[in-house]
Order: C-alpha cells, then structure tokens, then sequence
C-alpha cells in the first residue's frame, strides 16, 4: 500500500515537472513570436521612413514631381506608428523607440522651414534610433546568433537591414544629386564613400545565404535579384557620379532603382523571419 502510494506520488510529480516545463516553453515560443511580429512591423516601418526620406530629400532639393509620393508615404508612416500602439506596452522600454516617435514629429514640423540637409540629418538620426530598438529586441530574444557565439545564416536578416540602411541614404543622396539642387561635391564625395561601403558589406550577405545548403533552394531567385540589383545601382552611381556638367540620370529614375535595390534586399530578410517564424512554431 505505501509502496503503491509512493509510486502514484512520483508519477503525479513527474506529471507535473512535464507539464511545468511545457508551458514555459509555451511561454517562450508565444514571446518570440510576438517579438517577431513586432520586428516585422518595425521593419515595414523601416522601410517607409527610408523611402519618405529620399522622396523628401529629393522633392526639396528640386524635383517637385516626388512631393506626391512623399505625401502618401508619410500617410503610410502614420499608419504603421497607429499600428504600433498596440505594442506600445512592450516597445516603451525601448529608448530609441521614444526618439523614433519624437524624431517623426520633428521631421514633420521641420520641413517646411528647415533646408534639405538639416531634414535628411533629422531622417537619418530618427532611422539609426529605430534600428538600435530592432538590434535590441533581437538579442534579447538571441534571434541573430541562436544561441552560438556569431551570428548564424538565418539571423543575418540584422546585417541585410543595416545594409539596406546603407543602400536608402544613397538612394536620398543620390535623389538630390540627380534633382540638381544638391549637386555639390560635399554630397558627390558622400555618395561615393557610400557606394564604397555597399561594395565592401551588401554582397557578403546574399553570398553567404546562397551558399547555406539548406536555403540555396528556397532563396536562390531572391539573392540573384539582390545581387543583380546591387549591380544595377553601383552603375547608375558611377553614371551619375561621371556627370562633368551635372547629372545625366533623372531624379525619379535613380530613386525607383535604388528602390528596387532595398526591397530586393528586404525580401531576403522578409524571408529569414519567416524561417525563424516557423521554427518558433515547430513542436521540436
């Protein structure tokens, strides 16, 4: 009878140890894929406020033709930042997130009355706050290293950001050099030291994921775009860069290639956090 009672107690404490240990993990699963699904907001957010600050560079420094665009950005931008209020229990913690919300605000009062280079400066302060809160988020839930030392193949999606980072104030500088305005040789010798830095870090990525076998597959057509496109910006800086008697390439022209070129670059990392998604999710 004891004998029997003890058994029965050890069975019901192993019970409750699994049963324990499964909802932590649970819990774990269920807070990275919500700091994922705040990642990929940011990232989108990320996105339009790289693209409101070449459209509004350049519309200030002399092609009026991107106002439009830039307006219905901006639209785009306070749509996301609504988004993230449901998030904002979470995102509050993060500093750069409060610099972010206040840094738009500025950008928005500014432009009217501020000239070109103080609104692009205001930009990319405002974008390097919101990749510091992305970098944060990331590793406190290790989704670049993975629990290694160094960052693994599927958390490369930080690097192609940063990267793209790179790739949207060459396309703002650029726009403005190409719009006329802003064709002087502080911003020529800016777009070239950036164009410098993109052919040093923007191919490794796209390299390095090509070559993971277990990607290869899945993301080969992805990285030969990104690649292509990189190539395909680097000539049309090296063109506008050439111009003797100013830019022979039109303003609207470099910002859709240099578009192209980000996004190329933002499906690659669209599709990493989809693979961190799924293996969050997996019962393994």
């Amino acid at each position: 009878m004891l004998w029997g009672l003890l058994v029965a107690l050890l069975l019901l404490v192993l019970l409750l140890t699994r049963l324990s240990h499964f909802r932590r993990r649970q819990l774990v699963r269920r807070r990275h894929t919500q700091i994922l699904d705040q990642i990929r907001l940011l990232r989108l957010l990320l996105e339009q406020l790289q693209r409101h600050r070449g459209l509004c560079y350049g519309s200030m420094s002399g092609e009026p033709g991107l106002e439009a665009q830039r307006w219905s950005v901006s639209q785009q931008v306070d749509a996301l930042l609504t988004q993230a209020k449901a998030h904002e229990a979470s995102l509050f913690w993060y500093p750069g997130w409060h610099h972010v919300l206040a840094g738009w605000q500025e950008v928005d009062a500014q432009r009217e009355q501020a000239s070109a280079e103080q609104v692009l400066l205001l930009h990319n302060r405002m974008i390097a706050q919101l990749l510091n809160t992305i970098e944060e988020m990331a590793g406190k839930q290790d989704l670049v290293c993975l629990g290694h030392l160094v960052p693994q193949t599927e958390g490369l999606w930080l690097e192609l950001l940063q990267n793209a980072e790179l790739l949207g104030q060459a396309r703002a500088i650029g726009t403005g050099i190409a719009a006329r305005r802003q064709n002087s040789a502080l911003q020529r010798e800016e777009l070239q030291r950036l164009a410098e830095q993109i052919r040093l870090r923007a191919y490794g990525v796209p390299a390095r994921l090509y070559s993971d076998a277990l990607l290869r597959t899945q993301m080969a057509v992805a990285v030969r775009e990104a690649e292509d496109s990189l190539d395909a910006l680097l000539q049309l800086i090296e063109d506008l860069l050439e111009g003797e008697k100013g830019p022979l390439v039109r303003a609207q022209n470099y910002f859709q290639t240099a578009t192209r070129t980000i996004s190329a670059q933002l499906a690659l990392v669209d599709m990493l956090l989809e693979r961190l998604q799924q293996n969050a999710l997996s019962p393994t």
